[in-house]
């Protein structure tokens, strides 16, 4: 086969022969490649452990697939990563326009945009491998991300491999794996080689195979290299042999072997010749010896990462410190650093030089953020606090705030929460009351996503009592907005309001424009419990000044509190509408946290709306991507989901709702109390436990009356009503549960059923007359509420009543049981869609419509889309054919 049109950024393969048992891995990947090269493109994830061969596979792919150009890059194991390092790789050996805006101030954004238009307009299909992402930046796994959603609408087969050994549940690339829709991505597992493929290498080797396996458990790279040289004894490990390898070299060989383990990746070598005296038969006799090995451009590099680290390792403390002192010299030398910032931390440290990191780790941390690495930047920032610690002339406060900021955006908020707190004590010793004050509002709102809501009040009540003692500005205005948002967070929606106006005049007398947006999101979500269309338009003049400025993370908050306060308005047809737009907006612009909030806010509004499939897809797809936290999605997603277990009468229920209830006890607030124990006391009144109904809604009812919550007074005097317990009907109380315990069923029935809820219809159904319970049993018959059918059947046998059979039409017409959404995404296939655009088709994610075909696929006894759509053309299911055929 032809090379690649950019052979001088591939990398070689050995002369080794061709790969043992990774035959079935290569056609996978060459069967992507030529779908690429059609314009549909994918991403392959390939794992294994250490020296398994991922490389060379990739390498052999690299070498034999020709018509493709090829971007390579490697993410390497420095202390903390350089952000884009894959990119940056990329422009260094291939001609590619983005690479001018890698050197440029660019955002992360403009850099991804420039990325995918070329290769949305690539000629030639594109392999894009990017090596060892469990080394991976923030900035670099976003590009992977990003790539990966919208790989199939490009001809490009992206790559990422990685040890599965490294990527632990709470390794930020798990987020990765999780979010990406299962269509468009493979995993490939490379395992160790079996005892015949270890035999079959030592035979092409014309090498012994005995005890080869048992020595080396089938590791590729360990077989290799005992082949390839040999070893004095029987190695017991990988860096036995490197070691035992080691010592056989000359003096000045070793020199340069040690000096090349501590640089990751390779080491340049106009390096090796400024710092050593080296000879190039010193060189030549570290690459015969087969410890490392030559690129084009001159650098020397390990063989493999496991022979690098097996040296590294070795080195004595003293003498590791001082080979990183050495290379430090010369990476600072000339009128600029002479590698990246990143690379120069990483040594500084190492060597102990402290002066370095202090120069350098700050500027790192400002070049990650500026390509929101933002994990990598409060790396740096922590790396330049620890060493600042015996430096009292430094002034750690904008350092201290900084990594807060950063920790709070990637998640870590204990830490974020420990800086501040050291960052408030440091305000208060220098006699600071306005930083102490900004601080402290800052820290107010890591409270809250910590759901610790009553910390969060004590750090803004002291924030504006600091502020109102100072010359108003914007710092104060920025804190009456925090309170405001703290006590709409609470339900305290009149306070709430008084806090909004008082942001905004202030605001906008100041020109803040950013807190007059973020202050009228605030004021708009806590007026939709005062006055919903008032609140409507004071969102949407949010929405408008957050637009116009660029900040998407309020806009995406603003969809996101529309959706979210319709939902528990039961407004559920704008609530669907507003959380549609909420995930499409926030994941265009990869604001995670919202998009994962509004979609479990649209589980619980499908729930309630009867689309339980749906429901479950999307709640399930919120608690997995909230696997590593503990946030309002996560309780939300809990609700939606227990809720639906507790319907449909399937296991699970129980644990789903006890850990919802953790969550919601640590945020102490009506919002995500309420929700929890209406839920809970469901769950115990559908297993008839009276005594827990009471327990449960008793312990939320005076929060929601202390909060004036029509809709959560309600449900929970309802759940009292329902245990036997002889209460009022609240005031406030939501209309159809005023109706339903004032024994208006049918007024409760009619109510529910205009507010698209048929599982509280049925339930205030079941209340009538025999011929409105029988109405109900259909409808939970029909919604799949088995638990609910049961009891009032049973109900309605012991008053006598006649029973019909139950229903058999639609297991007739349909014996695979394919439900009507799995129909119609059935249908789209056979109209040739591909599952992005039946997602388009549907204003269904790709992940939701992976589900289904998963399940279509499982129910037909199918396991290709050509199976799928000839089974639906035996079935009389066909594109432009709205009705289901008898057959399936």
């Amino acid at each position: 086969m032809a090379r690649l049109s950019s052979p001088t950024s591939v990398v070689q393969p050995t002369a080794l022969p061709d790969l043992i048992e990774r035959e079935a891995a290569m056609g996978v990947l060459e069967k992507h490649l030529r779908s690429a090269a059609g314009g549909t493109g994918h991403t392959i994830f390939v794992s294994g452990e250490a020296g398994v061969g991922k490389t060379s596979l990739l390498k052999k792919l690299a070498t034999e697939c020709g018509g493709a150009n090829l971007w390579w890059g490697n993410c390497d194991a420095l202390q903390t990563p350089h952000p884009l390092a894959p990119l940056h790789d990329v422009a260094r050996s291939t001609d590619v326009r983005f690479g001018s805006l890698l050197a440029s101030d660019a955002s992360r954004t403009v850099v991804f945009e420039a990325v995918l238009a070329e290769l949305r307009e690539s000629r030639r299909p594109v392999l894009i491998v990017i090596e060892d992402v469990h080394w991976a930046d923030d900035a670099t796994l976003d590009l992977v991300k990003f790539l990966g959603r919208r790989v199939d609408r490009v001809p490009c087969l992206l790559i990422a491999s990685y040890r599965d050994d490294e990527v632990g549940a709470t390794h930020p690339m798990r987020q990765v794996l999780g979010e990406l829709p299962s269509s468009l991505v493979t995993r490939l597992d490379l395992s160790r080689l079996s005892p015949t493929g270890v035999e079959v290498l030592a035979r092409r080797a014309l090498r012994s195979a005995d005890g080869l396996y048992a020595t080396t458990q089938g590791n590729p790279f360990f077989i290799t290299e005992l082949l390839r040289h040999g070893a004095g004894g029987v190695p017991r490990s990988v860096q036995d042999l490197v070691l035992g390898r080691f010592a056989r070299l000359g003096a000045e060989a070793r020199v340069v072997v040690q000096l090349a383990s501590v640089v990751p990746a390779k080491i340049e070598r106009w390096l090796i010749d400024e710092l050593l005296p080296a000879t190039s038969s010193a060189i030549e006799e570290c690459i015969n010896s087969g410890l490392l090995m030559a690129s084009a451009d001159g650098s020397l590099a390990f063989r493999h990462e496991l022979a690098r680290v097996a040296i590294e390792t070795a080195l004595s403390a003293p003498l590791a410190c001082r080979l990183h002192g050495q290379i430090l010299s010369a990476l600072q030398g000339g009128d600029k650093p002479r590698a990246s910032l990143a690379r120069i931390v990483h040594h500084a440290t190492r060597a102990g030089a402290t002066a370095a990191v202090l120069q350098f780790a700050p500027a790192a941390a400002h070049e990650a953020q500026q390509r929101a690495a933002h994990r990598e930047a409060a790396a740096h920032l922590k790396t330049a606090l620890e060493h600042s610690r015996d430096a009292p002339q430094i002034d750690r406060t904008g350092w201290l705030d900084a990594y807060a900021d950063e920790c709070q955006l990637t998640d870590q908020l204990d830490e974020a929460i420990n800086a501040r707190l050291q960052l408030g004590t440091l305000f208060q010793r220098a006699g600071n009351p306005l930083g102490e004050a900004q601080n402290s509002s800052k820290l107010a709102l890591v409270h809250v996503l910590a759901l610790r809501n009553q910390e969060a009040d004590t750090a803004s009540r002291r924030a504006i009592e600091l502020l109102e003692s100072q010359q108003p500005g914007a710092a104060l205005a920025s804190a009456y907005r925090v309170e405001a948002q703290l006590r709409m967070l609470n339900r305290d929606c009149e306070a709430s309001v008084a806090w909004a106006n008082r942001a905004i005049e202030l605001a906008q007398r100041v020109d803040d424009r950013e807190t007059v947006a973020a202050a009228f999101n605030t004021l708009g979500a806590a007026t939709l419990f005062i006055d919903y269309d008032q609140a409507c338009a004071h969102l949407q003049h949010a929405l408008e000044l957050a637009l116009a400025q660029r900040l998407h993370y309020i806009a995406s908050n603003i969809y996101t509190n529309l959706g979210s306060g319709s939902g528990e308005l039961f407004k559920l047809r704008e609530a669907e509408r507003f959380l549609k737009q909420a995930i499409s907006f926030s994941q265009h612009h990869e604001i995670d946290f919202y998009r994962v909030y509004a979609t479990a806010w649209l589980a619980l509004c499908e729930m309630y709306m009867g689309r339980w499939d749906d429901a479950a897809e999307h709640a399930v797809d919120a608690i997995e991507q909230t696997t590593t936290q503990r946030n309002t999605s996560r309780v939300m997603a809990l609700v939606a989901l227990g809720r639906l277990r507790t319907r449909r009468g399937d296991s699970g229920a129980a644990e789903t709702l006890d850990e919802a209830l953790d969550l919601a006890l640590a945020s102490g607030t009506l919002q995500r109390l309420a929700p929890v124990r209406a839920a809970r006391a469901e769950a115990a009144w559908a297993r008839g436990d009276m005594r827990a109904v009471s327990a449960e809604a008793g312990s939320g009812l005076q929060l929601a009356l202390k909060h004036q919550h029509p809709w959560f007074a309600g449900e929970l005097a309802f759940w009292l009503s329902r245990a036997g317990e002889k209460s009022h009907v609240p005031v406030p109380c939501a209309q159809p549960f005023a109706l339903q315990m004032a024994g208006k069923w049918r007024e409760a029935a009619l109510a529910w059923a205009e507010l698209l809820c048929p599982f509280e219809q049925a339930r205030a159904l079941g209340d009538g007359d025999r011929p409105a319970q029988l109405q109900a049993l259909e409808i939970f018959e029909r919604l799949g509420a088995q638990p609910s059918a049961d009891r009032l059947r049973q109900q309605l046998k012991a008053a006598g009543q006649r029973m019909p059979r139950r229903g058999r039409s639609s297991t007739k017409a349909n014996p695979h049981q394919l439900t009507a959404r799995e129909i119609e995404v059935l249908k789209l296939l056979c109209e040739g869609l591909k599952n992005s655009e039946i997602a388009e088709r549907l204003c269904r994610s790709v992940r939701t419509v992976d589900h289904h075909l998963e399940a279509v696929f499982g129910k037909l006894n199918v396991t290709t889309r050509t199976e799928a759509v000839a089974a639906a053309a035996r079935a009389g299911i066909h594109a432009k054919n709205r009705q289901v055929s008898a057959a399936i």
